[in-house]
């Protein structure tokens, strides 16, 4: 298990990474986790295998927790926007640098999903020094979800919902009615198997970079499909009254 913890942090980014959307429903949570347990090395995979079930199910636990523990929803995103303009480089990428410059309550309140990614990943790399196996399952399962919502456009965004652009919904539709219309069709979970990275902080701001960047063109996507098909349209594929 040398070297365990980071090798599955890699797999879960690789596989993350593939997807341009918004923050990913239950249904698509469970599909990344469950399909990254097979881009592991083998010795990984004898570990994580015969637990693939619980590792996709327990996938969703971060968000179910969101409504109940008050300290959860701010691991889910970072509204990088209000740190200025891109590369937004007035934000630290410390977190002490950035509680200190911006006060820890201001920093939660804007999210902190780049750090709490870290923090996940350095509880887990304790769980494998510990070799306790409940830590482990836990902690794998819970880094994927936070991954995951890391690589997303528009949880690096502060008009997550499209509530300041007249795009309410897109949330929804993205998160949940994209991924169960095209998962089995059209996306690949199969990218390739998972590389060491040697700096995981690092990797991981450019990954919310890369989302923050991608944001303007999911929200402009979703206005040109809405001039396409018409508003009647868009809105029963966004409660999921219509199929593609």
């Amino acid at each position: 298990m040398k070297r365990a913890a980071k090798p599955l942090i890699l797999c879960f980014l690789l596989l993350t990474f593939y997807y341009e959307s918004f923050c990913w429903g239950f249904y698509a949570h469970r599909k990344i986790n469950y399909y990254a347990v097979f881009l592991l090395p083998p010795e990984m995979v004898v570990l994580y295998k015969p637990n693939i079930d619980f590792i996709s199910e327990h996938a969703i636990d971060p968000d179910k927790r969101r409504y109940g523990v008050p300290d959860e929803g701010p691991r889910h995103y970072i509204d990088i926007d209000h740190y200025g303009s891109y590369p937004f480089d007035s934000l630290p990428r410390k977190w002490k640098d950035a509680v200190d410059k911006f006060g820890e309550d201001s920093v939660k309140t804007y999210g902190i999903v780049p750090w709490h990614v870290q923090t996940m990943l350095f509880r887990l790399t304790d769980a494998f020094k510990e070799k306790n196996f409940s830590k482990i399952m836990k902690y794998s399962a819970e880094i994927g979800h936070y991954i995951g919502d890391a690589h997303v456009p528009l949880h690096a965004n502060s008009n997550h919902n499209g509530q300041f652009t007249n795009q309410k919904g897109i949330h929804g539709f993205w998160e949940s009615r994209v991924p169960e219309l095209l998962a089995e069709k059209e996306f690949n979970f199969f990218i390739g198997k998972a590389e060491y990275i040697k700096n995981p902080g690092e990797y991981i701001w450019d990954r919310v970079l890369e989302s923050a960047k991608a944001s303007d063109s999911v929200l402009l996507f979703e206005k040109q499909l809405t001039k396409e098909f018409g508003d009647d349209k868009n809105i029963h594929l966004k409660t999921g009254t219509a199929q593609l």
